[in-house]
């Protein structure tokens, strides 16, 4: 059985820096409740047999604990966040963020003193100690607090390092946060995909700041650079490094665990990526979830689910490297599972160019039902302490904040060394000492001595005894991991140069080749692959170590090394970059890596915006096959300005094997997705002689694209054969509609009444900008599918004449009422005629768009949707409501599309949270939710939300379709602030219709849907 202690903490010493004006706390939850007492909430904590628990510090001593850090004396630093608030307000800037110390001078695990080091700040998301002060992410700027005296322990008046962190006015999430110093002596952190910024040194013009979308960052204190090292992710809020000095990060919403690797470019979940060739992101580095997707996070709750880890959302990461826990617990990843109160246990395997995490059994749970866990850090005894937000909120605080409580854990092990606390403050020692702390058990000690070492060797002092010991190590020692930590701190220290790096090129193990490469291009610009680059001078690479890193490139058999070099293409000067990408492309063991393949792409972006000619013989080498496509597509996109890489291509493609052949068309054919037409390569013909007879259907189509006579003859024939293939015909009757030829419109009509084609036909239509043809349409609606038959309203909306015709065969009776979603709706008043508004008016309802309408409609539901209502409501018709009225677009258990947020993890049992987000949709909406109009110049408004776009094209995804435009033939677009979810979503439903959703959306579990009638 485990052991828990307790000591309420007595008397604290506290030198409180303005604490008489510091601004008085409020809560804002309803019926102002109260957490369990901090002992009743240890007693709850289950660990494993021979771990104890204690509480560190709780209320009043700390609150609101957001992120914490170590300084060499062994104190924990807090950062206490106030500020924070529950929407409307999202911030409170009468209130204070602080920072506060805490000592435990018995080693007992109970702190005995606490000192308020800064009270002054606001917004305050995360602190790391370094450099004769405090770092502080109070965005949009990263402060620096110099310490006041030699006590470290009073600040001075806050520096602006960085600003640009901006946080946006639609949205009170994801910004920056997560400080913590890295191997290499950078300082790290985190930013959230919907919190774009453009970072830089205060008084940095714009073209030289630095775009953040998403991922990790790192800066150089000294040198003052900035530099944003992926992007992607939602929201990370948690990073730790593993003994090899690999960087891993916690995600809380789509995917939980990432390697973090420089240039790559992440799954997000809503944020466009920034560039426009980048086509496919890399996802997680889990081989699982914490939920059951077909079930709902909420029925992983509780321990209910321990297999899976009890849900979605997690914060803080900590690999263990402490001497304290036992050994089978060494070199794994822990993380706070939000949702189900518990660390999940990541087992961190090499595979491949990187790792994958494999979910072990979660062994330690927090009872309280308060207990909001947001961060982790080993500490000098080897014990891990956990912060504990504590509140009742779930997500976003849409139940209130709850300032008033908080508390930090510790958790060590009975069994485990037991280090005094007159060890833990190594701010003493000489640099000798401190070098040799690179050899202790605990992690902790090497990490803060490395950083003391580099203070002094900033300061001037003479290390050489301090670099002979660390020498010795790195020449000499047998241990891989000793041998890094020798190799960071000299590096730090001026102990480890550039020839001494090229060395280490050859050793045997494969992450100090790794580091060795690192460390030899840290200095030289990071691309990745966006249109602006870092304001810091072009580095001119030797072209001798540019041999090495293709010598490495062709012959190394560490993947992890070939991913570093992957990292470094977007370092050098795009004309080299194909030396290096050359030969990893050969590499055939990488052909169907997680990473591989996405990175070289990702560094080759840059080389074909320099040197487009350059890809067709890198694709000639080339052993993977989405390479191919990708250098195909990337070709093809520029045909029109620069046709003579494409040919090149097509020539080597006709006398290559079938399967190289199908990589170059397939790329082609993304490539002219929504093209109207393209001028035929002078290598087509040639092409097409000699291609695969497997691949005449790309053959046809892009025949036909390129104005092929007896393409297009033979793509009239396959659409309009009766007894041929459905998906040949579909596919065909497309390229007609893409191709926009006289006779399109007669073949459109023609089929408007053959099910499942006619849903491409009127694709074709909706370009005839002819009144009568709306009529047309209404006149076949009885002909789609069901499921076809929310596009077909989707092209009636688009013009004021077609939209009329469909009114007025829903007030006939010939068209349901409940057919026209809210979405629809509020397409036909994006058309601005206000008769069409009338009669919407009319025969469809009112949408409530107007503040006071949606303060009425939640009073209305409000009034339906009470607790008694929901008891007798049926979610099984609720989950067919759901079905046609939210499933195409959002997830949920499992099920529907994927325009707006997966609504499975999201605080579904809290009524106001629904109404807040249903009813008032544009309250707080991310960039990438927002609605787009656009105007055509054919007549038709399309809304929807920006999908993709590039240079010749804009696919726009809606509710019931994606859709490719030209950009030649867009006359406006306009960027609405509304989310593209509208308002009046549940105007067109009966209060038992809405009481059956609600009950179902409220629901822990997936029901079945009704027996159909």
């Amino acid at each position: 059985m485990h052991r828990c202690a307790i000591a309420i903490l007595p008397a604290l010493i506290a030198t409180a820096l303005g604490a008489g004006d510091f601004p008085a706390l409020y809560n804002t939850e309803p019926g102002n409740p109260s957490p369990m007492p901090a002992e009743e909430a240890l007693a709850k904590i289950k660990l494993p047999p021979g771990f104890k628990a204690t509480v560190f510090a709780a209320e009043p001593e700390v609150q609101n604990p957001i992120a914490m850090s170590f300084d060499p004396q062994g104190r924990l630093w807090v950062a206490e966040n106030y500020t924070y608030a529950e929407a409307p307000l999202k911030f409170d800037l009468r209130l204070r963020d602080r920072i506060v110390v805490f000592e435990d001078n018995k080693g007992d695990g109970h702190a005995t003193k606490r000192t308020v080091y800064d009270d002054s700040l606001q917004m305050l998301t995360s602190i790391a100690r370094g450099n004769g002060g405090v770092w502080a992410m109070c965005p949009p700027q990263l402060l620096f607090i110099p310490d006041m005296d030699a006590s470290g322990l009073t600040g001075g008046t806050p520096q602006v390092a960085l600003d640009g962190f901006t946080v946006p006015a639609e949205s009170y999430h994801n910004f920056a946060n997560g400080l913590k110093w890295g191997p290499d002596g950078w300082l790290y952190g985190r930013c959230g995909g919907s919190a774009p910024g453009n970072v830089g040194v205060p008084g940095t013009s714009a073209e030289q700041r630095v775009p953040l979308r998403g991922g990790m960052w790192r800066y150089h204190p000294q040198r003052k650079v900035f530099e944003n090292l992926c992007y992607g992710t939602t929201n990370p809020w948690g990073q730790d490094w593993d003994e090899f000095g690999e960087l891993f990060f916690i995600n809380t919403v789509n995917g939980h665990l990432w390697h973090s690797i420089t240039g790559a470019h992440y799954v997000r979940s809503s944020t466009l990526d920034p560039n426009q060739h980048v086509y496919s992101l890399i996802d997680q580095h889990a081989d699982h979830f914490h939920f059951d997707t077909g079930k709902g996070w909420q029925a992983s709750r509780d321990g209910a689910a321990n297999d899976l880890g009890g849900g979605h959302a997690h914060c803080g990461a900590v690999i263990y490297q402490g001497d304290n826990w036992p050994a089978e617990y060494r070199g794994k990843l822990f993380t706070l599972n939000f949702h189900g109160r518990r660390m999940n246990t990541e087992r961190l395997e090499r595979t491949g160019t990187g790792y994958v995490g494999k979910h072990e059994p979660d062994a330690f749970f927090f009872g309280d039902p308060w207990f909001r866990g947001i961060d982790l850090a080993t500490g000098p005894d080897g014990g891990v302490f956990v912060l504990d937000w504590s509140d009742t909120g779930e997500c976003h605080e849409r139940t209130g904040v709850h300032r008033t409580s908080g508390r930090i854990f510790k958790i060590t092990h009975e069994a485990g060394v037991k280090t005094p606390p007159a060890s833990w403050d190594i701010s003493q020692l000489s640099p000798v000492e401190l070098a040799k702390m690179h050899r202790s058990a605990n992690d902790w000690y090497a990490r803060e001595a490395s950083e003391l070492l580099q203070s002094k060797a900033l300061a001037g002092e003479d290390l050489a005894s301090a670099r002979e010991t660390l020498t010795k190590e790195l020449d000499r020692g047998k241990n891989p991991v000793l041998r890094l930590r020798a190799l960071w701190t000299l590096r730090l220290i001026g102990g480890a140069d550039d020839a001494k790096l090229r060395g280490l090129l050859q050793n045997k193990d494969e992450h100090i080749r790794t580091w060795a490469i690192r460390l030899l291009t840290d200095e030289w610009p990071l691309d990745t692959c966006l249109s602006q680059r870092p304001a810091r001078p072009e580095a001119q690479p030797p072209a001798d170590l540019l041999a090495e890193f293709a010598r490495l490139a062709k012959d190394d058999p560490s993947g992890l090394v070939r991913l570093t070099l992957a990292s470094t293409l977007q370092r050098l000067p795009v004309a080299d970059r194909a030396a290096i990408a050359a030969p990893l492309l050969a590499r055939t063991e990488d052909a169907a890596d997680h990473n591989q393949p996405l990175l070289v792409w990702y560094g080759l972006i840059g080389l074909a915006d320099h040197d487009l000619a350059a890809l067709p013989a890198l694709a000639d080498g080339c052993a993977w096959s989405q390479m191919r496509k990708f250098i195909a597509r990337r070709v093809a996109e520029d045909l029109d300005k620069n046709p003579a890489p494409l040919g090149q291509l097509l020539k080597l493609a006709a006398d290559r094997p079938a399967a190289f052949q199908a990589d170059v068309l397939g790329g082609m054919s993304e490539a002219f997705a929504g093209w109207r037409k393209a001028t035929k390569p002078a290598t087509w013909d040639a092409l097409v002689a000699k291609l695969d007879p497997s691949l005449a259907g790309y053959a046809r189509d892009l025949g036909a694209l390129f104005g092929d006579g007896r393409a297009l003859d033979e793509v009239r024939r396959v659409a309009l054969d009766k007894t041929g293939d459905l998906a040949a015909r579909k596919s065909a009757l497309q390229t007609l509609v893409d191709a926009g030829t006289p006779e399109t419109r007669k073949i459109c009509e023609q089929l408007l009444s053959e099910r499942f084609l006619n849903v491409v036909a009127i694709r074709g239509l909706a370009q005839a900008n002819d009144p009568a043809l709306g009529a047309k349409i209404v006149g076949a609606y009885r002909s789609f599918a069901l499921l076809d038959r929310p596009q077909v309203i989707t092209v009636l909306v688009t013009r004021p004449a077609w939209a009329r015709a469909l009114l007025d065969a829903v007030a006939a009776g010939k068209v349901p009422r409940t057919d026209i979603a809210a979405f629809h709706a509020r397409q036909m008043q994006n058309l601005n005629d206000p008769a069409l508004t009338a009669r919407l008016t009319e025969v469809w309802g009112d949408l409530r768009e107007s503040p006071e309408g949606i303060k009425q409609l939640i009073a209305q539901l409000r009034t339906e949707l009470t607790p008694e209502a929901l008891t007798q409501a049926d979610p099984r018709a609720g989950r067919a409501v759901f079905a046609g009225l939210c499933a195409a677009c959002h997830t949920l258990y499992g099920e529907g599309g994927k325009i707006g947020p997966d609504l499975t993890g999201a605080n579904r049992d809290n009524l106001d949270y629904l109404l807040e987000n249903i009813a008032d949709p544009s309250a707080v909406v991310a960039p990438d939710f927002r609605m787009s109009l656009i105007s055509l110049k054919d007549g038709r408004v399309l809304a929807g939300m920006v999908a993709t776009k590039n240079d010749r094209t804009l696919t726009l995804r809606t509710m019931t379709d994606v859709q490719t435009v030209e950009r030649s033939e867009i006359a406006k677009i306009e960027e609405s602030p509304r989310s593209m979810m509208p308002e009046g979503l549940l105007a067109v439903f009966t209060p038992e219709q809405r009481r059956n959703l609600f009950a179902y959306l409220m629901g822990h579990q997936q029901v079945e849907l009704p027996a159909a009638k």
